[in-house]
């Protein structure tokens, strides 16, 4: 459908100064899962011209009642000859941001316009381009986790887990949270990792330091968790770690081996000491005596 000055023009379509072309779909296992990409170039003379896609979704919500919501796929208003750009519109996320959760309603309908348009009274003419204009199914988000692999320490267990977005939508708010049993701990910074967005077809490695009350193998659970999944995804796995008792008691034998080595060290300075001053006070008065000794002879007359 085009309202206003509509052409074709190289294989896409021409507006000149102010119209649209819209085009709507209706499908009975029509989902909220799609993308509305085209490519676009603008003449624009003044910033009080726009051109921008429109999205109409026709909708009935938990209680039957239908409504219907349009929404800005994106805005272009850079004035001057702009060059072609390539425009992708997550209908999923749009429909989350500005009217609500798209799992709480059932999406009848579908409108898509590109419009070309002005704010204030009559500009001088513009021009928008629209071309390669499509809308393409997009899979969910889903989550996957993956082992990997993990690093025995002396004195620990470093777990990496790769968590992956194998769907087309971006995943929002992501949050990995590992749980354990009561005999494990967790000794590096963080339980729980949050990522803003994970985009489509991404994947992100995460990592815990583990001890145990007691040396062995232990399972522990990872948990997965956006705001587009209906369900958190979770991984169960069994690693090797080491207990607090036999990294204390190597603690504890290495300390009492050190102290050792400072005892014998001590005794041994206490001793060359003492040494010393034996000969400070007995051997050393000794040899001045012996050096300020005099001899006196005393002569007597014997008579006859």
């Amino acid at each position: 459908m085009a309202e206003g000055v509509v052409l074709l023009d190289e294989g896409g379509i021409k507006i000149l100064r102010e119209g649209a072309l819209s085009q709507v779909i209706q499908k009975p296992d029509l989902s909220f899962y799609l993308v509305l990409s085209y490519n676009v170039r603008t003449e624009l003379p003044s910033s009080v011209y726009f051109a921008r896609s429109l999205v109409t979704f026709y909708i009935v919500d938990q209680q039957g009642k239908d409504a219907r919501f349009t929404v800005v796929g994106q805005a272009h208003v850079e004035t001057g000859n702009s060059n072609w750009k390539n425009v992708m519109v997550d209908l999923f996320n749009l429909f989350r941001r500005d009217v609500g959760d798209p799992r709480l309603f059932q999406l009848r309908a579908l409108k898509m316009t590109m419009e070309l348009g002005f704010t204030t009274s009559v500009p001088p003419p513009a021009v928008a381009y629209f071309k390669d204009i499509s809308l393409r199914r997009a899979n969910p988000v889903r989550i996957l986790l993956q082992e990997g692999k993990h690093r025995e320490l002396p004195d620990r267990t470093e777990l990496l887990v790769s968590v992956s977005n194998v769907g087309d939508v971006d995943a929002s708010e992501l949050v990995v949270t590992l749980i354990s049993s009561s005999g494990i701990m967790v000794i590096s910074q963080n339980t729980t990792f949050v990522r803003p967005t994970l985009t489509g077809g991404a994947s992100w490695q995460v990592s815990w330091m583990l001890v145990a009350r007691s040396t062995g193998k232990h399972t522990v659970t990872i948990r997965a968790y956006s705001e587009e999944t209906m369900a958190p995804t979770e991984l169960s796995v069994t690693v090797p770690i080491p207990g607090v008792s036999s990294i204390t008691m190597t603690h504890t034998t290495t300390v009492q081996e050190v102290a050792g080595e400072v005892i014998i060290t001590f005794l041994q300075t206490a001793f060359l000491v003492l040494v010393a001053l034996l000969m400070a006070t007995v051997a050393i008065p000794l040899l001045r005596s012996r050096r300020d000794t005099e001899s006196v002879y005393r002569l007597r007359l014997l008579g006859r």
